[in-house]
C-alpha cells in the first residue's frame, strides 16, 4: 500500500516510516504542514494517508484530511489529540492515539485496508476508533 505521512514530529514520521517499511508498504513525506501534504497527495496519490493534527507553521491536520478526502484519498488520524477529532467519515476513516506501538500501527493500517476492500477489519487495535 502506498501511504502519505503527514506528520512534522521527525521522529515521530521516522518511527512511523520504518514500521510500515518494514511491514511491506511504500512510505511517501513527511509533510510538515497542510500545503506540502496536499503537494504531495496530487503527486504520490497515495492509498492512504496517516495523518496528524497539529501541524507545523500552525496548519491543520483536519483542513488537510478534509481535502484528500475529498480527493478520493482515505485519511487516518494518528494523533495526540483524539477529541479535537469528530467521529466523521467527512475527512477520516478512524483515529489511531499517540503513542502507538508498531502492532497498533500496523494493524490499524490493515483495519483501514479491509474496509477499504470492503471486509470487516479481522484485529483493531484497542485504543483505536474508527468512523462511521
Amino acid at each position: 500500500m502506498k501511504i502519505l505521512l503527514v506528520e512534522d514530529e521527525v521522529l515521530i514520521a521516522m518511527e512511523q516510516s520504518f514500521y510500515l517499511e518494514t511491514a511491506g508498504h511504500e512510505v511517501h513525506g513527511p509533510a510538515s504542514t497542510s500545503e506540502k501534504a496536499l503537494v504531495l497527495a496530487r503527486e504520490v496519490k497515495p492509498d492512504l494517508a496517516l495523518v496528524d493534527i497539529h501541524l507545523a507553521q500552525g496548519s491543520s491536520g483536519i483542513d488537510a484530511a478534509r481535502q484528500m478526502t475529498a480527493m478520493g484519498i482515505p485519511c487516518l488520524f494518528v494523533t495526540s489529540y483524539r477529541e479535537e477529532v469528530e467521529p466523521t467519515r467527512e475527512y477520516g476513516v478512524g483515529c489511531l492515539p499517540k503513542p502507538f506501538s508498531q502492532s497498533s500501527l500496523i494493524a490499524a493500517v490493515e483495519a483501514v485496508c479491509a474496509i477499504l476492500d470492503g471486509r470487516a477489519p479481522t484485529k483493531v487495535p484497542d485504543t483505536m476508533e474508527l468512523f462511521s
